[in-house]
């Protein structure tokens, strides 16, 4: 059902996990369902990570409407690499797309995205990410999200990962490197990535593919993030076939400051010192973070 015949457009599988966020998912298929790639080659899965509220049924709603839309479950494991994997198993697209349960994407997404991947003739495509402020949004740390958020140029060139969030990835490497690793809470998307690098498969990078983002405009939200951040790469380390990917908890690059430098070439856009110093000071807290919830996950591991 997936492959191309006689000139067809290939077939795209746009797989988006989702856990107790309705209003986000709702968002997220109303956009996809109105794709300008012809209805008939491309599915939208939506893997439901056993929510607890009425997310499963608002999705259902939704896609009862679309016979290019349906609604999985992934109840076994709590995590959007699992539910991912599971709709990887469902899927019948020679291209996997992947978003997230919260971003919107234009009409035109998917056709730009296929034709990135003739383009570039890419294996594995990192699309542009454009974080907004939602309603109320106007918060310091809302604006840090959004001149900081999914550099994925940047993530592509030092680090050889995309975010799930924002990732493409052709069918057959997936049946070759296997699918991500659904132990992980957190960093499976980098652990893929480096996997799909090291097998040899071209990466690229796609400007004109964009989706949207809501920032995080809460400080807790913001801290909670890399907090989870940090428990995977914890797990990366701890886990001995995955370690390379992760250095050991007690190097002091864990907690020193980020680097200047780096830290500004992170930013996707400019602005005044004065702002620039209290983003800075912002990304310290989230690396700290990030150490809290790497030494938190060790402590789980050694006295579980």
């Amino acid at each position: 059902m997936g492959e191309p015949k006689g000139g067809e457009r290939p077939f795209v599988s746009v797989i988006c996990p989702v856990y107790n966020d309705p209003d986000g998912i709702r968002t997220t298929i109303r956009s996809l369902v109105r794709q300008a790639y012809p209805s008939d080659r491309f599915e939208v899965i939506v893997v439901d990570n056993d929510s607890t509220d009425r997310t499963r049924a608002v999705a259902a709603k939704l896609c009862r409407h679309h016979d290019h839309a349906t609604v999985i479950d992934e109840t076994t494991t709590q995590s959007s690499y699992a539910a991912r994997n599971t709709g990887i198993r469902h899927q019948n697209g020679e291209i996997l797309a992947f978003v997230d349960s919260d971003v919107v994407v234009a009409p035109t997404w998917l056709s730009n995205l296929v034709s990135a991947f003739e383009r570039t003739g890419a294996d594995y495509l990192g699309c542009r990410v454009e974080s907004f402020l939602p309603e109320n949004g106007q918060t310091l740390v809302g604006r840090y999200n959004t001149v900081t958020n999914f550099p994925v140029e940047f993530y592509l060139e030092r680090r050889q990962y995309a975010p799930t969030c924002a990732l493409a990835v052709r069918r057959s490497v997936v049946e070759d490197v296997g699918p991500f690793d659904g132990r992980l809470i957190s960093g499976g998307d980098v652990e893929f990535g480096q996997r799909v690098a090291g097998a040899g498969y071209v990466q690229a990078f796609a400007d004109d593919v964009v989706v949207y983002h809501p920032a995080r405009t809460s400080f807790r939200s913001y801290l909670a993030k890399h907090f989870r951040i940090g428990r995977g790469k914890e797990q990366l380390f701890q886990l001995s076939d995955l370690r390379p990917s992760s250095r050991p908890l007690w190097v002091s690059r864990n907690i020193l400051p980020p680097h200047p430098l780096t830290f500004r070439d992170r930013m996707r856009h400019g602005c005044p010192f004065v702002l620039f110093v209290v983003f800075y000071w912002i990304a310290y807290t989230g690396k700290l973070s990030t150490f809290a919830g790497r030494l938190r996950e060790r402590l789980r591991v050694r006295f579980a």
